[in-house]
């Protein structure tokens, strides 16, 4: 489905953790005619520009059923560590917080995954390259910051692209003796999406205590159940194709366990990791070992033979993104990677052709 124009989608919020919510709410609880495409996998919004004149952040990646190990993979992926260290030195000797220009920090290109151009028989992902594109720093009129990003998963990895671009202001704001939470930040975003499964986490999960019990119900509940105790959530699932198209997915889910099927019954690997986190972070790790199981060979001389064990997983820790930093790529924000502005560089018409 899509809608029949494609204008740009404006967000604003006071602070960046503000920002983040209201998108993931948002484009959870839009109703068809706000969603550009949506599919039985997600939905999306395209054409948006986020923004918020505070960098302020406070992100725990547990929520998001994510660890500390996918920060650091995220930092590798994409932040080339002496196209970081020239960045910032663009940023705190010729521009500092008044100065002119715009420094641009061009992410690594992220190479496809799988598929037959790999050698491998799965299907092909990240084939149509990078999702974030660039980072920015100008100083005019106000310090901000500016991700470019293809596209980016609300409710999932989007919390990461955020946090990268949060943590490059870190740096700036570090470096340049100014606070974090007084920089501005622009997000220009080709295609907001939300997964219909991999973003389950958002809401299941969510931090705030109401809305996770409301998000619950609607997505875990029996039908007859929703109807009888909470009929005011009625209107909101058939509102939002985003809610129904994940309480499918988790019915399924939900289905599956009431059929005692085990871990190793799976196939689909991707949809095998949500369901094993739903189990420890939902039902708790108790309830995940139920389901615990051996995958077998499906054809070849071992044909039926045990393959592979699928454990529970155990609880994730909190990580809040403050204690991250780049250091994955041996630039930990205790270094100083800046250098001391130069107020004779940079030629005021050096932007013009």
């Amino acid at each position: 489905m899509t809608a029949t124009t494609l204008k740009p989608s404006v967000f604003e919020a006071p602070t960046l953790t503000e920002l983040h919510a209201k998108l993931c709410r948002d484009i959870v609880m839009a109703p068809a005619d706000d969603l550009d495409v949506i599919s039985s996998v997600d939905v999306q919004i395209h054409n948006a520009i986020c923004y918020t004149p505070s960098m302020k952040w406070d992100f725990d990646l547990k929520d998001m059923w994510l660890t500390k190990s996918r920060w650091s993979m995220m930092v590798k992926q994409y932040i080339d560590p002496d196209d970081l260290k020239v960045w910032l030195e663009q940023v705190t000797g010729t521009i500092g917080v008044k100065g002119r220009g715009i420094a641009t920090l061009r992410t690594k290109i992220v190479k496809p995954r799988g598929g037959e151009a790999t050698g491998h028989t799965n299907k092909q992902t990240r084939r149509w390259g990078s999702c974030m594109l660039a980072i920015t720093y100008k100083a005019k009129p106000r310090p901000q910051i500016t991700l470019y990003s293809r596209t980016s998963y609300l409710g999932y990895l989007g919390g990461l692209d955020i946090s990268v671009a949060w943590m490059c202001a870190r740096y700036v704001a570090k470096e340049l003796g100014i606070n974090v939470e007084d920089i501005a930040f622009c997000w220009m975003n080709e295609s907001l999406q939300y997964h219909n499964f991999k973003s389950m986490a958002y809401l299941l999960n969510h931090p705030n205590k109401s809305e996770r019990k409301a998000y619950r119900a609607m997505l875990m509940w029996p039908e007859k159940k929703i109807k009888k105790k909470r009929p005011d959530l009625i209107k909101v699932l058939a509102k939002s194709p985003a809610l129904n198209l994940t309480r499918k997915w988790l019915q399924k889910v939900i289905q599956e366990d009431a059929d005692g099927k085990t871990l190793g019954d799976m196939t689909y690997n991707t949809y095998r990791r949500i369901r094993r986190r739903f189990h420890t972070e939902v039902m708790g790790y108790e309830y995940a070992q139920k389901f615990e199981g051996w995958s077998v060979y499906k054809t070849g001389d071992q044909k039926g033979e045990n393959k592979e064990f699928f454990k529970a997983y155990q609880p994730l820790p909190s990580v809040n993104i403050h204690d991250c930093d780049f250091s994955a790529i041996g630039l930990s924000i205790k270094g100083t990677w800046g250098v001391p502005f130069d107020e004779s560089a940079g030629d005021p018409d050096e932007d013009e052709d």
